[in-house]
């Protein structure tokens, strides 16, 4: 039901915009992911960030902006025998993402900031190629259905209608909450239950963006 709420204030306020002047077009891009708690570290689960925005320019240099895209995100660990590593690790998390920003340009450059809130579509955590649940004295911990995430962002505008876009995504409430039994894929010990409670998305996202002429 959650679900179902959120995404009607998604689209209330894009009839909103859509019932003022504004400019759309699509977006394609790369995500970069980790998941902060999980014992590993890096941006190394490369997934797409695809789907479409609106805008609305607000004075010169300033305008606010909604997009609706398709993101992958998510965890890897890949084997390392040097280190003793030897499992391929990996989360694999599905969104449908809305960012909303605000967006100050200077020039060719701008920057932005806002909010993000995300519907988990799919979720699967595996080793080496095989699902979690599926191995013997393993547990699965359930992803939570909703995020909500702090978004900043720089762009170089090569023209009015061509940009390309660098934003940073980090979870404001938990994707996972922690859990107290033993999942040996976190030996010894997952610190996302004793140093920062639960697990948060932290994704890094290179997009490219075309604006149509406005619409309305």
């Amino acid at each position: 039901m959650r679900k179902l709420y959120i995404l009607l204030f998604i689209l209330s306020f894009g009839i909103t915009i859509v019932a003022q002047e504004f400019s759309a077009g699509p977006l394609l891009g790369t995500s970069f992911s980790q998941v902060d708690g999980d014992n590993f570290g890096g941006y190394n689960k490369v997934g797409i960030n695809l789907g479409a925005f609106v805008s609305r320019t607000i004075t010169e240099h300033w305008d606010i902006q909604l997009d609706i895209a398709y993101m992958q995100k998510g965890s890897r660990e890949a084997p390392n025998p040097e280190k003793g590593k030897y499992d391929d690790y990996k989360i694999h998390l599905t969104y449908i993402q809305f960012p909303l920003v605000g967006r100050y340009r200077y020039k060719q450059f701008s920057a932005e900031g806002g909010l993000s809130v995300g519907t988990l579509l799919s979720s699967k955590e595996e080793i080496d190629g095989t699902p979690i649940d599926e191995l013997p004295s393993h547990s699965v911990v359930p992803f939570q259905d909703i995020e909500w995430a702090t978004v900043f962002g720089l762009n170089y505008h090569f023209t009015d209608k061509l940009w390309v876009n660098a934003r940073w995504f980090y979870s404001i409430n938990r994707i996972r909450i922690p859990y107290d039994g033993e999942i040996p894929v976190y030996n010894p010990k997952p610190h996302w239950i004793s140093r920062k409670p639960g697990q948060y998305n932290n994704n890094f996202v290179v997009s490219l963006y075309y604006k149509f002429d406005k619409l309305l």
